[in-house]
């Protein structure tokens, strides 16, 4: 009888793992939804908040935090207020180092802070453009380092690059090969796991169809 009741019991508790992993991927896919159809801050900040929501009920998942931080980091690019942008970009580091926290050799985490870096430069890009452009491509390179097959490294590296001066390493001739990598990368690259990543492929194509 005992052994019964433990079998049972371990069944159930079974279910329960899977009804709650079932729920976690439900609202996870409904959320990047919301944030793929977002058209402004408001939709930005609502998607943020809901991720974070997530990422405290499922303490273990660093995929939560990475959304929410990337939520704000696209809110922060339609903010024009200097003050109010880098509000939003230290909650966005704020969720990024929690993500850091659960898994501080994720290939992923570190391209999202190299994606980070920008939005802190066109707050004063003279007094911030040199600093904020070495941790970029430093994070960039620790990305690298860990995952070369991640095609939105090359992706960032390739944009900008672009917009950088000849004199200063960047400009057309040097951005086109990169983007033709990102290219090749995300033509190969594939993950099972749906809440994984995918952002940058089409972006890419739209700036290598400018320089052809």
């Amino acid at each position: 009888m005992k052994t019964n009741l433990i079998i049972l019991s371990l069944a159930l508790w079974s279910l329960s793992l899977f009804a709650q992993e079932d729920a976690y991927l439900n609202t996870m896919l409904s959320t990047m939804e919301s944030m793929d159809n977002a058209s402004g801050k408001e939709d930005y900040l609502r998607c943020a908040s809901q991720f974070e929501r997530i990422a405290t009920a499922e303490k273990s998942k660093w995929l939560p935090y990475y959304y929410s931080a990337n939520s704000l980091i696209i809110m922060s690019f339609d903010e024009s207020d200097g003050a109010k942008k880098d509000l939003i970009l230290d909650r966005a580091q704020q969720m990024l180092d929690r993500a850091f926290e659960l898994s501080p050799d994720e290939s992923e985490l570190h391209t999202l802070q190299a994606f980070l870096y920008p939005s802190r430069i066109m707050v004063d890009p003279m007094g911030r453009g040199m600093l904020y452009m070495e941790k970029m491509f430093q994070s960039l390179e620790t990305a690298k380092a860990l995952n070369p097959d991640n095609p939105r490294i090359y992706f960032l590296e390739g944009v900008n690059k672009l917009n950088l001066p000849p004199a200063m390493g960047g400009g057309p001739e040097v951005a086109k090969p990169i983007l033709e990598e990102a290219d090749a990368k995300f033509k190969a690259f594939h993950n099972e796991d749906s809440l994984w990543p995918n952002w940058g492929e089409e972006a890419n194509l739209a700036e290598l169809k400018k320089l052809q």
